[in-house]
């Protein structure tokens, strides 16, 4: 988490140590990733049981109880893991285009260590007067210059084919942890019934 945090004011320090590191894909997820999603989803989770009220949907404006808060940020957790694996698969598939040769597992770590940013920031949702974009918003500005000084190093791309393979990376991760923000915010304002359907069943048969 710290090392995470980090990033944010070093980022070429803290890329060249991860060059020399070289960990596996199970030690990023594990030890970098997941506990910075955790993190995050607990003081989302708190802030949304604290104050909003702005849950719109099919039982109107309510409190959040702690089983809303945990099924929703379990569902949250999930969808951003797929995110992310998914930009981490795209910007792999995008190196066959620009002619250059890494892994699944470079362009994983990239887009991890990346979006640390996002899940810091998301830190500040635990104040329930605070929008769910104003974070993201953040997080993306200070993601893509993570990304800008780690792309090179990482995925060591031609020289000339840097900057392009920069702003397609730059697209998918704005446009998909984007998406994963609209679609978290709307279902949490009603506008999806059936996932909220399912979250009303599922916090029905927990114990709190």
């Amino acid at each position: 988490m710290i090392k995470l945090f980090l990033f944010v004011f070093q980022p070429e320090v803290e890329w060249e140590a991860v060059l020399l590191a070289k960990r596996g894909s199970r030690y990023i997820l594990g030890k970098q990733l997941l506990p910075a999603m955790l993190v995050a989803s607990i003081a989302e989770g708190a802030g949304m049981v604290w104050g909003r009220k702005w849950h719109i949907g099919l039982q109107g404006i309510k409190n959040f109880t702690v089983g809303d808060a945990i099924v929703w940020e379990v569902l949250e957790i999930v969808l951003m893991l797929t995110i992310i694996t998914t930009c981490a698969y795209l910007i792999r598939l995008m190196g066959e285009t620009f002619n250059s040769c890494y892994s699944y597992r470079q362009a994983l770590t990239v887009v991890i260590y990346s979006s640390s940013p996002l899940f810091l920031l998301r830190l500040l949702n635990v104040i329930p007067q605070i929008n769910f974009w104003i974070p993201w918003g953040i997080g993306v500005i200070l993601s893509l210059n993570i990304l800008y000084h780690g792309l090179p190093r990482i995925l060591n791309p031609h020289p000339s084919h840097t900057l392009g393979l920069y702003f397609i990376s730059s697209v998918f991760l704005t446009v998909l942890t984007g998406t994963e923000r609209l679609i978290f915010i709307r279902c949490l304002n009603g506008q999806g019934v059936p996932v909220e359907n399912l979250v009303f069943d599922i916090t029905s048969k927990l114990p709190f």
